[in-house]
C-alpha cells in the first residue's frame, strides 16, 4: 500500500502466514494512528483494534478503570507498505488462495516431533 494514502483512524490489515509457501494467511486488523518520532527517525505507527475501541487512540486520556494493554506497531516505511486497505486484503486473499489451490493446499507440517 501506498504509504501517503495511509489516513490515521482507518484501520488496515497485515498478513502473517503459517507455512513458506505463504498459503495459509492470519488477518490482523491494526488502526493507523500516524507518523511519528523514534529516536530521529520517522515511523508509521499502527495500534490494534481492540485497545482503539475501548479507550481510544493512543496516547490519550486514558482512566484507571479503562486501564488495559494497547499494543502499538510502529513500522519503517518499507513494512508499512506491506499493510493492506480491506480492498487490497480481498484482492491479495484471492490471490493466496489460487495459490493453495495450485499448490494442492499443502499441510502445515510441525518443526520438531514430540518424543
Amino acid at each position: 500500500m501506498n504509504n501517503a494514502a495511509l489516513v490515521p483512524g482507518h484501520t488496515y490489515y497485515r498478513l502473517t502466514f503459517a507455512d513458506p509457501e505463504m498459503t495459509m494467511p492470519g488477518v490482523e486488523p491494526l488502526v493507523y494512528i500516524g507518523r511519528h518520532d523514534a529516536e530521529g527517525e520517522m515511523l508509521h505507527t499502527f495500534q490494534d483494534t481492540i485497545s482503539y475501541t475501548w479507550v481510544g487512540r493512543y496516547p490519550g486520556p486514558f482512566r484507571p478503570d479503562q486501564d488495559m494493554d494497547v499494543s502499538l506497531y510502529p513500522m519503517k516505511d518499507e513494512e508499512a507498505e506491506t499493510m493492506h486497505s480491506f480492498e487490497g486484503l480481498l484482492a491479495e486473499l484471492n490471490e493466496l488462495a489460487a495459490r493453495a489451490e495450485r499448490l494442492r493446499f499443502p499441510a502445515l507440517k510441525p518443526a520438531r516431533v514430540a518424543k
